[in-house]
């Protein structure tokens, strides 16, 4: 099944590029479209454009069943209120203990708007490949307990880049990273579904940027959310650079949440023993519609 990942990875990967490299700079060249034009054309492409190429791969490399496409408002909603909440939990803790403190109230900024259309697209992008490919691929073999902490571990491993260099902070920051992605593994693995999952991850991310507090290591959007935060407090607490991230308390959050939903789809039974995946991307054991 690794060459069908592989292959799932290159047709996401071209579709991304055929959109970025080819239709824009057409539609650029053509029409001379205003920058927001542009760039609103460019996102909407690329999300579009993965979408297919997924589909398409699910369709004739992984014959079978794809309930993970299925769009289900109320557990859409649902997703993404469970993900601003979750991480919520470790956001308004820190500030109602006084290590993080509101400096300044400015209002946001007419661009975040952008920026959540941005960070939705990104946390598609980021499930269908984690997700929805290579752990897809991976429980197809290894089962679901597997191939979610091997794939999480690449999850981890791809933010790395966003952590500061110290030895231990790099330490947290792979430690968050995989508890996190084995978290959304396990929300997937229950729901089958890319739309729940991607709610929760997107409005995971927003909550934090709203907070003004470090998004994953990135502090690009900080300027834009409605309050000015900071730190008063040590990095376990506040989680350093990265963010509320690698906060302790996150850690508890994302290992207790990680249990819960491992719990839950072992009772769906969607959670899938080694060598018995097929019933996943087609063979043998159906994957019920989740509730």
């Amino acid at each position: 099944m690794l060459k069908h990942g592989l292959l799932g990875l290159l047709m996401v990967v071209a579709a991304v590029l055929l959109v970025r490299q080819g239709l824009v700079p057409l539609a650029a060249a053509a029409f001379a479209p205003e920058p927001a034009t542009l760039s609103l054309l460019r996102r909407t492409g690329i999300f579009l454009a993965v979408l297919l190429a997924y589909a398409a791969w699910r369709r004739w490399v992984l014959p079978g069943p794809a309930p993970d496409l299925r769009f289900r408002p109320l557990a859409v909603m649902a997703g993404g209120l469970g993900g601003a909440a979750h991480i919520s939990v470790v956001t308004l803790a820190g500030f109602a203990a006084g290590y993080y403190v509101v400096v300044a109230a400015p209002g946001g900024s007419p661009a975040l708007l952008g920026v959540a259309g941005l960070i939705l697209i990104a946390a598609f992008m980021e499930e269908v490949v984690y997700r929805g490919v290579l752990f897809g691929t991976l429980e197809d073999g290894l089962g679901s307990t597997a191939a979610m902490w091997l794939q999480s571990l690449v999850f981890a491993a791809m933010h790395l880049s966003n952590a500061p260099a110290s030895n231990m902070e790099l330490a947290t920051t792979m430690v968050a990273g995989t508890l996190i992605g084995a978290l959304w593994t396990a929300l997937y693995a229950w729901t089958r579904s890319l739309w729940v999952v991607t709610a929760h991850h997107a409005f995971w991310n927003f909550a934090i940027i709203l907070t003004g507090l470090p998004l994953s290591g990135i502090s690009d959007w900080r300027a834009l959310a409605p309050f000015e935060s900071a730190y008063r407090g040590p990095g376990w607490l506040t989680g350093g650079v990265f963010g509320p991230e690698d906060a302790l308390l996150c850690l508890g959050v994302v290992a207790i949440s990680l249990a819960v939903f491992i719990r839950l789809a072992k009772r769906s039974g969607r959670w899938l023993p080694a060598r018995v995946g097929r019933g996943v991307h087609g063979a043998p054991a159906p994957v019920r519609a989740s509730a």
